[in-house]
């Protein structure tokens, strides 16, 4: 497996479990209040739900938004390296 692809499932993983753990924090907020008796234990149950319906979530888009991203400043590093060539030329 190339070391690109390894980076992207590991950074996929890892922003995953960070954002089943705030989403489920809210979740908890949302239906419990915060301050209230047993928050932190229905938290923590909470959080392995949420990183199982996640995870597929971000490994799937992760390539995709990425592949997106490199399009989109790649057409403007295009433009501007002729634009550079092109000022390098007239001096």
């Amino acid at each position: 497996m190339k070391t690109e692809i390894k980076k992207l499932i590991v950074f996929g993983v890892i922003i995953a479990f960070f954002t089943s753990a705030y989403a489920a924090f809210l979740n908890t907020i949302m239906k419990q209040g915060l301050l209230t008796d047993h928050f932190f234990i229905n938290w923590l149950r909470l959080i392995p739900k949420t990183y199982l319906l996640l995870l597929p979530f971000v490994l799937i888009t992760g390539p995709v938004i990425k592949a997106l991203v490199e399009r989109m400043f790649r057409n403007e590093n295009s433009t501007k390296s002729n634009l550079d060539n092109k000022s390098f030329k007239s001096k």
